[in-house]
């Protein structure tokens, strides 16, 4: 097991897409294409299956496959040599269980769960319960957990619960959240232990000491989210602002063209030619002009 003293998947996680065609069926060949950039970018890891990869559009066998295309190019022994978490939540109980035990046969480097999404945990407590019994399924891997209340409608109290989660999940590493929740847990962040940056936000979280991130905009702009990020820790914030604020603006001008994954897939080939294709259903591709616009504000601003 990769204890507390072992645990290593720090700096930028990319959340990967899922690539697929016109019809919704995944392009297994794209993924070593896509896994080659992100490591010549020097992306520490991916996490497969969230809220980017549209985890809860595709069945468990099909889950299943997606972690093993990743691993087959990027896992622990491959000279990709990128970290590969999955995200093994979002289903029923006996279902996430499976992707857990999948996880751990497959000795990835980690898993990450969201609470149940239907029965929610109204306490830290009954939440804490939830991740013991994931973590059971997958007993040598470090577990984090997913705090997405927008999407999942669980908001408990996040210190309570990491205070919890230390003490009776042994193998508990963390979790994946805002700055805002980052912020709660900044005296709790010992041996190892940490909060992914969910969003793109990363100046701010790197200034009050989260440098660790989980977010979409590391796929598709990982040279600017790195020197945000290393200019803040070097103290030159102004400079880290600047392109801060640059960030923002592409993110809002992108997303606002539709929902997000879409609008951040069609960013996505554009400024990395990879074709990510369109998301599945139930969520649908830009049209033209939406695409239209998303092209226009990355070559505003030269992507």
């Amino acid at each position: 097991m990769k204890t507390m003293d072992t645990f290593d998947i720090y700096g930028l996680v990319a959340p990967v897409f899922t690539p697929l065609d016109e019809d919704g069926e995944i392009k297994f060949d794209v993924i070593p294409i896509y896994a080659k950039y992100l490591a010549k970018e020097n992306i520490t890891g991916v996490l497969v299956g969230g809220t980017t990869g549209e985890f809860a559009s595709f069945n468990t066998q099909e889950r299943k496959e997606l972690v093993d295309a990743w691993l087959k190019v990027a896992g622990p022994y491959k000279l990709l040599n990128l970290k590969v978490i999955v995200q093994v939540g979002g289903a029923s109980l006996p279902d996430v269980i499976t992707m857990a035990q999948h996880a751990e046969e497959r000795k990835v480097d980690a898993i990450m769960t969201l609470p149940e999404l239907y029965f929610r945990p109204k306490t830290a407590e009954h939440l804490v319960s939830y991740l013991e019994v994931v973590s059971k399924a997958a007993p040598s891997l470090p577990i984090l957990y997913y705090h997405f209340p927008m999407m999942t409608g669980v908001n408990l109290n996040i210190a309570e619960f990491f205070t919890l989660a230390c003490r009776r999940i042994p193998n508990f590493m963390g979790l994946k959240a805002d700055l805002h929740d980052a912020t709660q847990l900044a005296d709790q962040l010992k041996c190892g232990k940490l909060t992914y940056i969910a969003n793109h936000m990363l100046g701010p979280s790197a200034l009050m000491g989260h440098d660790s991130s989980i977010a979409t905009v590391n796929n598709i702009f990982p040279s600017l989210v790195k020197d945000i990020v290393e200019l803040t820790k070097c103290g030159e914030v102004d400079k880290a602002k600047k392109l801060q604020d640059k960030l923002n603006s592409m993110v809002n001008g992108i997303s606002c063209n539709g929902d997000f994954v879409p609008c951040m897939k069609a960013a996505m080939e554009v400024v990395t030619g990879i074709k990510v294709g369109p998301p599945r259903m139930p969520q649908k591709p830009l049209n033209e002009p939406d695409k239209k616009r998303v092209e226009d504000i990355l070559k505003m601003y030269k992507y």
